[in-house]
């Protein structure tokens, strides 16, 4: 495939990013059990993507092809990996914009919740979201931006972390220094939590 430019996210390409990122996250196995209306499973992420990245702490960067952004993810720095309360009060509003009532929202925390309990307590960079337009899935776009952020952290002398609900993404992560730290099921899936030493464990 064509090579791809990363690139540090500009404020008027939030949306793109967060459709993106929406349509990806849409066929997570996960996603149907936190929204359950499997048809506006799309719509609703991409508003709370939005405000995520607009909101939460972190640097977000953009895969790009042609001018048009086909990846995006967020990186963030330990502490301020998990929301404070005073950031989940402020994405309230996005959560219940996005639609489901309190019974999301409920199912929103308590899976978010769960993945904090793993949230290694020791310096690392956050990798939460990242996400490819789903038509260009499996062209190695992934595998360049992940290669972008283990660079990164690598830069920095620090570790990498990230969670996945997807079992093939478990051998994808690991191909880049990633092991398993964690794992247990939330709502009846598999979520795996991966660690990934300063510089790949070198």
């Amino acid at each position: 495939m064509e090579q791809i430019r990363i690139e540090e996210i500009r404020k008027e390409e939030l949306p793109q990013a967060s459709d993106v990122l929406g349509k990806a996250f849409a066929t997570q196995p996960s996603s149907p059990a936190i929204y359950r209306d499997k048809s506006d499973i799309a719509r609703r992420m991409q508003i709370v993507f939005g405000a995520m990245l607009e909101h939460l702490p972190g640097q977000v960067f953009v895969a790009k092809q042609d001018g048009r952004i086909v990846g995006a993810m967020r990186i963030v720095e330990w502490p301020h990996c998990q929301m404070s309360p005073f950031q989940g009060l402020r994405m309230l509003p996005t959560m219940m914009k996005a639609g489901g009532g309190f019974s999301t929202l409920q199912r929103v925390l308590k899976f978010r919740g769960r993945w904090a309990k793993y949230d290694p307590k020791k310096p690392h960079w956050h990798l939460d979201p990242i996400g490819i337009t789903p038509d260009l899935q499996g062209q190695g776009i992934g595998s360049q931006m992940t290669e972008y952020y283990c660079n990164h952290v690598d830069g920095l002398g620090m570790a990498a972390y990230h969670e996945t609900d997807r079992p093939e993404n478990v051998k994808f992560y690991e191909r880049f220094g990633f092991k398993i730290i964690g794992e247990e099921l939330i709502m009846n899936f598999p979520n795996w939590y991966m660690w990934r030493s300063p510089n790949g464990g070198v």
